[in-house]
């Protein structure tokens, strides 16, 4: 992981400083914000790696030349952004009956105390009137509309790209990068480049979790493929063997692989130079790419006859 090894070292002193920060709170927030912050934590054993939110300001050092000091703090930054994101998304996706009592309580305070923090750092590089805050208005106004339209207006079918609204304050690490090294020229081509990643990043996302989103019934771009390619309604509520059979029978993988497939093209014909976003959105795609191979030899085997592969796989579960 090209993208990630040089900077390593760098995300270890990141995670250290967000720590201290949080371990500052008022108890018991400290001790719930270490605990979800440990969820997401690089360094920990099965965390989630969001690895572009805490790497992006360093990925733009191929752009820039800034001190070490500010991409780290950057960095840090996002971390609280992402958190705070995160416990909003947790919020949303909670079903009253499935809420433990009071927690909401202890997650919006802590919310309110990650974000402050995420404020803080950037109002020590951008003052109140500086453009800055422009597109922060401006990604905060593409995450509601996301949030809120994503399966109202079908998003995936009709215009994929607006997929990345859900992600747009990720953007502010590449956007403050370069406007504190006076290149506010490639703020928009940077923000296209990122756009098209985390499109790609949710198409990720939604192949991981698309048995929970059809259990909850929540938007997917997978489950919203499979709506397509069958003809059927936006309002059709798939059932998990319609779903089954699109992935396993028919390769509807192939069809979404492709989708992010056109999606690295788009990027490979930006003329930013940032080589770290470009390996890493490669990354997803390849995986992706093995995904949808590991399927369709799977169903090879088994229209060769394959009972004996067919009873393996069942030996495993």
């Amino acid at each position: 992981m090209e993208w990630f090894k040089p900077y390593e070292h760098e995300l270890l002193e990141v995670f250290a400083e967000c720590r201290i920060r949080i371990d500052g709170f008022l108890p018991p927030l400290n001790d719930i914000g270490l605990q979800y912050m440990r969820k997401f934590d690089v360094f920990q054993q099965g965390s989630a790696k969001n690895y572009i939110c805490y790497l992006l300001p360093f990925w733009m050092k191929d752009q820039t030349s800034l001190s070490p000091d500010v991409y780290r703090s950057l960095s840090a930054a996002n971390i609280f952004g992402m958190l705070y994101f995160f416990i909003q998304d947790d919020i949303m996706d909670t079903h009253p009956k499935d809420s433990i009592p009071g927690m909401w309580k202890h997650q919006l305070v802590l919310a309110n105390l990650l974000y402050t923090e995420f404020i803080h750092i950037y109002l020590d590089f951008f003052p109140s009137h500086h453009p800055f805050w422009s597109y922060f208005r401006s990604y905060i106004q593409d995450w509601s509309e996301g949030v809120i339209h994503e399966s109202q207006h079908n998003y995936f079918h009709h215009n994929p790209i607006h997929i990345s609204k859900k992600a747009a304050p990720v953007k502010l690490g590449s956007t403050a990068v370069l406007l504190l090294a006076d290149r506010h020229d490639l703020v928009e081509e940077a923000a296209d480049l990122l756009n098209n990643v985390l499109l790609t990043l949710q198409m990720m996302d939604d192949w991981a979790d698309y048995e929970q989103d059809l259990a909850d019934g929540s938007y997917n771009c997978l489950l919203s493929l499979i709506q397509s390619v069958n003809n059927l309604p936006h309002n059709y509520r798939l059932n998990t063997e319609e779903v089954q059979r699109a992935i396993y029978l028919y390769e509807v993988l192939d069809s979404y692989a492709d989708i992010a497939s056109a999606t690295h093209s788009r990027i490979l014909n930006s003329s930013l130079n940032a080589p770290h976003v470009i390996s890493f959105h490669k990354a997803l795609l390849d995986e992706l790419l093995i995904e949808a191979e590991h399927i369709k030899n799977g169903r090879k085997m088994l229209e060769r006859g394959g009972l004996n592969y067919y009873l393996s796989i069942l030996s495993k579960i």
